[in-house]
């Protein structure tokens, strides 16, 4: 499964490739890093790579999957995100790139769609309703303006990151 590690402010695709015992095979961006890794307690780390080693702490953050991570005196924020945690994020502001689209923040199934191209909506006004993880999570307008296109119909299943409404702003 590839998750996005962001660490002040590069973000940076992860995926864990292979796990034997305690080495990790991990594919970072365009890279693989193989990891000896084990844990020391709670939270805590010890990590070989390359004939280094680190001892690092991970205490949970305030935020969804985020988290401070302490190695010999320094430390950093990295906020982990996951197919579930970009839904959470998203699924109330309607919006993952924009005030004027609603894209699916993940996988699911489209179960409503409560305004046509052409219907006025108003800010937090329902445009859809998508089905994803045995969950149904309202849509709503960031804007007040007008369905410029919808692009699914019900029942459509819909991939992560798929572009399902595009709207016009009203200007005022």
């Amino acid at each position: 499964m590839k998750v996005n590690a962001i660490i002040n402010k590069r973000k940076a695709e992860v995926e864990l490739i292979s796990k034997n015992e305690n080495i990790f095979k991990i594919r970072i961006d365009d890279k693989i890093y193989e990891y000896d890794i084990i844990t020391t307690g709670n939270g805590s780390y010890s990590i070989v790579y390359n004939n280094n080693s680190w001892d690092i702490e991970a205490v949970k953050a305030s935020g969804l999957n985020t988290f401070n991570i302490y190695k010999y005196g320094q430390s950093f924020k990295v906020e982990i995100e996951d197919a579930l945690s970009i839904y959470k994020k998203n699924k109330d502001s309607g919006s993952t790139d924009g005030h004027n689209t609603i894209i699916a923040p993940m996988p699911g199934k489209i179960v409503k769609i409560n305004k046509s191209v052409g219907d006025a909506v108003e800010v937090g006004e329902t445009v859809l309703i998508i089905s994803a993880m045995k969950m149904e999570s309202e849509f709503k307008s960031a804007i007040n303006g007008t369905i410029k296109k919808v692009l699914v119909k019900e029942n459509d299943i819909v991939n992560g990151n798929q572009l399902l409404v595009e709207l016009e702003e009203t200007k005022e």
